[in-house]
């Protein structure tokens, strides 16, 4: 008779029972791109925030500086000591202004914000985000204000936000043009060469150039409109030094992409732009330029990978030479599965994953892709297969799986990654429904 341990029975055919299951396992993940023979380690919780309002879909971010972490909210924008996780600083818009959008450039320690008017509210004076307001991230004080120029009607969705940061400057929407101002004085520096004919809309700074929309040509304008409805949609790159032009090119190549389709950036260098084939459309897909303009094949939302949703869209990121990107392969909800796929941006082409049998996630769902140092790619992942909210590192060029974590049961899933000397620390800022913890530190555990 066999003895039972654990449910499992003892003894010598037992563990030649086991040995073979081990060896067929180690036969399995040699042939797969990342296998963990047991489940992920939970990583250890260092220290907490205490739990915060429930947000609303407005001014959210998170951002680490320094030994500061920064969360923004429609009403407030907060410091933590990132080495204990104690609140540090608060700044709170003045009267019943709400906190628009907010961007911030970490090396600068500056956080840029666009507020309303005078600290009314928009519905009392009318004057939606039309103040860009920069914080110091050491301490919360207002360092400078710049009153911006409304959005024009019909134009929100090109011209979502009036202001962007990074690299030592922040580029502000104003009257039709593009002005860059220093980051920490708020001295103006330079006004964007814009193309004849163009029209600016989202910006987004990187450290070699400022990357910009613009809605260029066309001649179905009516008296007093700024874009006329049949201009195309344009990607185009700024020097950060003087505001000269670099180069400026269509999204659409011979089929024109309007200029009100659904479009954003995924990456500023290189220009990675997601953009709609016309309104709120499905199709679509993701239109890359090289240093000079030049653009690559684009990368279809839907193809023999499966479908990029509307939703999944920029949760890609890029690199200098890939894309990063989760489409959704099966027919209905009960049978879809995300497989994480690298594309080449030179010629638009998967490099890995792209297949039903090529999961890197090992069935659990990615939610969130981050590229941090060293090439490393960074996946926050959801339940599926699991029971656990967690975290799986891969070499981003190969896709091969070098880390997977969980999250300690309990824990809210983290919308943003930071690392922090031997700590990971976990941003929450996109709960709309519940309250949640803005921060979280966790330690790696060894196995």
């Amino acid at each position: 008779m066999i003895a039972q341990v654990n449910d499992l029975p003892s003894g010598r055919r037992a563990r030649r029972t086991l040995a073979t299951r081990a060896a067929a396992l180690v036969a399995l993940c040699s042939l797969t791109a990342g296998c963990f023979a047991s489940e992920p380690e939970d990583l250890g919780v260092v220290w907490d925030t205490p739990v915060d309002r429930r947000a609303e879909p407005q001014g959210n971010g998170a951002w680490l500086s320094g030994d500061t972490l920064v969360r923004s909210r429609f009403d407030a924008v907060s410091g933590y000591d990132a080495r204990t996780g104690k609140r540090s600083w608060e700044y709170v818009p003045p009267g019943r202004s709400a906190v628009c959008h907010a961007t911030a450039d970490t090396d600068g320690s500056v956080m840029v914000l666009t507020r309303d008017e005078d600290g009314a509210s928009a519905s009392a004076k009318g004057e939606l985000c039309a103040t860009a307001v920069a914080i110091d991230m050491r301490n919360g004080r207002e360092i400078w204000q710049v009153p911006l120029s409304d959005t024009g009607s019909g134009l929100h969705r090109f011209q979502p936000y009036a202001v962007s940061a990074g690299s030592g400057i922040a580029v502000l929407l104003k009257n039709d043009g593009l002005n860059a101002v220093d980051v920490r004085s708020g001295k103006p520096l330079w006004t964007a060469a814009l193309p004849k004919g163009c029209v600016p809309g989202r910006t987004r700074v990187a450290d070699r150039q400022v990357a910009a929309l613009l809605a260029c040509g066309g001649t179905d304008k009516d008296l007093g409109d700024k874009v006329a409805r049949d201009a195309e949609l344009h990607a185009a790159a700024f020097d950060p030094a003087t505001g000269a032009l670099l180069w400026s090119a269509p999204l659409g190549g011979r089929s024109a992409i309007l200029w009100d389709a659904r479009a954003d950036f995924v990456s500023a260098d290189p220009v990675v732009v997601a953009a709609s084939a016309s309104g709120d459309s499905d199709s679509g897909a993701y239109f890359s330029f090289g240093g000079n303009g030049r653009p690559n094949p684009p990368i279809d939302f839907s193809g023999p990978y499966g479908e990029i949703t509307f939703y999944e869209r920029l949760k890609a990121v890029a690199d200098g030479t890939r894309l990063y990107a989760l489409p959704r392969q099966g027919k209905s909800p009960r049978y879809y599965s995300y497989r994480l796929t690298a594309f080449d941006l030179a010629t638009g082409i998967p490099v890995w994953g792209g297949t039903r049998d090529d999961d890197r996630l090992d069935g659990d769902t990615g939610h969130r892709l981050l590229l941090l140092k060293d090439g490393k790619l960074t996946v926050l992942t959801s339940p599926h297969r699991s029971s656990y909210f967690g975290l799986r590192v891969l070499d981003a060029a190969t896709g091969e799986q070098r880390d997977a974590r969980s999250f300690p049961d309990g824990k809210d899933p983290a919308n943003a990654l930071f690392e922090y000397k031997d700590w990971l620390i976990g941003a929450r800022y996109e709960e709309h429904t519940t309250p949640a913890r803005p921060f979280t530190a966790y330690e790696r555990r060894d196995r």
